[in-house]
């Protein structure tokens, strides 16, 4: 079913880097997972990157990604700017958004609505605010992943992505 709506979705942790986010589109390997993918296969358009006011936090332990913590935003608007987490936008229609959620799974069970862009909704998915309690060191693959999302989104160093990351373990 094709929704011709669509949104900026903002992504955050693995969802950084194009190869991983496609496998929940396209429907393919990542990282030795098989993703199903979306109904609507509509390649997605990168739409540049964006400083939003919520801290990013790691949480839960993921099997996939070596029992280490994966990555979510706080549900609280973050005061500090120096907090705030960058995000990647990514132009989909609402039900390719639909999808991915359900792809993602139940942790990520709550909306944030970021604002907008050129007239388009800026939403994200997360866990509850009790995940906040839940902290959990990343598995460095997992941080390779994003770090190889942060190079591509804005070109940033490994210093830098490190340095980024580091505020938020």
């Amino acid at each position: 079913m094709k929704s011709n709506k669509y949104i900026l979705y903002a992504a955050y942790g693995s969802n950084l880097l194009l190869e991983r986010f496609y496998a929940y589109i396209k429907g393919t390997e990542f990282n030795g997972v098989k993703y199903e993918g979306c109904q609507d296969k509509t390649e997605p358009e990168d739409y540049g990157s964006l400083l939003v006011p919520h801290k990013l936090y790691f949480a839960k332990k993921s099997e996939r990604w070596e029992e280490g913590g994966v990555a979510f935003l706080s549900l609280k608007e973050e005061s500090d700017p120096y907090y705030y987490a960058l995000v990647r936008l990514w132009k989909i229609t609402y039900s390719q958004f639909n999808d991915i959620q359900r792809q993602e799974g139940s942790w990520y069970n709550q909306i944030i609505n970021l604002g907008k862009k050129d007239k388009l909704d800026i939403i994200t998915f997360t866990g509850p605010e009790e995940f906040e309690k839940e902290k959990n060191l990343p598995s460095d693959s997992y941080l390779d992943i994003i770090k190889k999302g942060l190079i591509q989104t804005k070109g940033w160093s490994v210093g830098e992505c490190e340095q980024y990351i580091k505020k938020f373990i």
